[in-house]
């Protein structure tokens, strides 16, 4: 799988305000060092690479992009570790976890089928993956309603409910070792001031980042999350 994209640009980054390091990466960071069996490690869908970054502090990362302004970023961000644009790079059982955070709700799909059977090729058996996507059917989604963040991104054209990811990775040889949601963090859902609403609803959300663990439950939050085991 090799392509180059030029939709993921830095106009692209700068419109959505993921082209800089953010706190959700650092909670990434800490559920693969919690739950995964070890690196190396990979950030499928690495963007601009700050979580390819951090994830280097745990042990030898690398990163994929279909973009090239994204990869180009992504090296100058996480220096010294590899980030390629052609999965034919990325050796077999080479890699005892993966990430892939807001990746596969860009995908048809045939494109995601495609994916999940590279990180197939190239997890060790037994090496993780953690997985998060919108989730439509999550309680974001239902006090968002249509100015939900799910919809705001043109390029999010596979916006399965939680049960249906869960159903289609299972499906396509992964076991579900873990799942949950990130909670409510895209205050405010009502007319209150943010700093209230966040006192409101934000609570679950921040005791799990601080935590560094997932214990949410699906449905219950903005994103899916799955930490998945490659037999």
């Amino acid at each position: 799988m090799s392509s180059e994209s030029t939709e993921y640009d830095e106009a692209y980054y700068q419109a959505n305000g993921q082209a800089d390091d953010r706190p959700a990466l650092r909670w990434f960071t800490r559920l693969v060092g919690r739950y995964a069996a070890g690196g190396p490690y990979l950030d499928f869908g690495c963007g601009t690479g700050h979580l390819v970054r951090r994830l280097s502090a745990l042990g030898p990362a690398a990163g994929f992009e279909i973009s090239e302004y994204s990869a180009r970023t992504a090296r100058a961000n996480a220096p010294g570790a590899q980030i390629t644009t052609d999965t034919a790079e990325l050796g077999d059982a080479a890699f005892g976890a993966l990430t892939a955070i807001h990746v596969l709700e860009h995908l048809d799909d045939a494109t995601a089928e495609q994916v999940l059977a590279t990180w197939l090729r190239i997890l060790r058996p037994g090496g993780h993956a953690l997985v998060v996507m919108p989730d439509p059917a999550g309680k974001g989604r239902r006090l968002a309603g249509d100015a939900w963040m799910g919809f705001e991104d043109p390029t999010h054209i596979n916006l399965k409910t939680h049960a249906e990811w869960r159903a289609f990775l299972v499906d396509h040889g992964f076991v579900v070792e873990r799942e949950g949601t990130d909670g409510l963090w895209d205050v405010p859902y009502s007319k209150l001031p943010k700093l209230v609403d966040a006192g409101l609803r934000a609570g679950p959300c921040l005791a799990q980042f601080l935590s560094g663990r997932l214990f949410l439950r699906p449905g219950s939050g903005e994103s899916s999350v799955f930490v998945l085991r490659r037999p």
